[in-house]
């Protein structure tokens, strides 16, 4: 069942002219954003780069922050500075390719803090070499964190 090529044609435009006006009007009339105040946000990776970064956002939104990272100085650094913008702060240190620690620190969370109403799953790990120049221990270590680790 196809319809006449021409009432074809004068959908595709009417489409294409409605989604040109949509996005010229939301130009100018930005969305209504949602108020992140009080929620408790968990960021992993949060020692440093964009989980750091994210963080410190949340923080001026006055959320309720649990980090997570690997390195204890960073993960202490980036609550310390959360702290000073307003936000109550938990740090923890996680090895997210571990997920005996995930569940471990997930139920401590749960269970001292609260439940968790937003999840910045941004622990990851990268290698500067080509994939033939990869050790095992480095592919699999990527894999725990970037995939497996967003599971857990």
């Amino acid at each position: 069942k196809t319809m006449n090529p021409f009432l074809d044609l004068l959908l595709v435009l009417a489409t294409l002219i409605y989604s040109y006006l949509e996005a010229f009007v939301k130009l100018f009339v930005p969305a209504r954003r949602k108020s992140v105040s009080g929620e408790l946000v968990l960021i992993t990776g949060a020692g440093h780069g964009v989980g750091r970064a994210t963080a410190f956002e949340f923080a001026k939104r006055r959320s309720r922050l649990v980090l997570w990272d690997i390195n204890k100085h960073g993960v202490e650094d980036t609550a310390a500075e959360c702290e000073r913008l307003g936000a109550t702060v938990q740090a923890f240190v996680v090895d997210c390719s571990k997920r005996e620690e995930i569940y471990s620190a997930a139920e401590k969370v749960k269970r001292d803090i609260g439940d968790v109403s937003i999840l910045v799953n941004n622990a990851g790990v990268i290698t500067a070499a080509d994939l033939l120049s990869t050790q095992d221990h480095q592919i699999e270590r990527m894999f725990e964190v970037n995939i497996l680790a967003h599971m857990w």
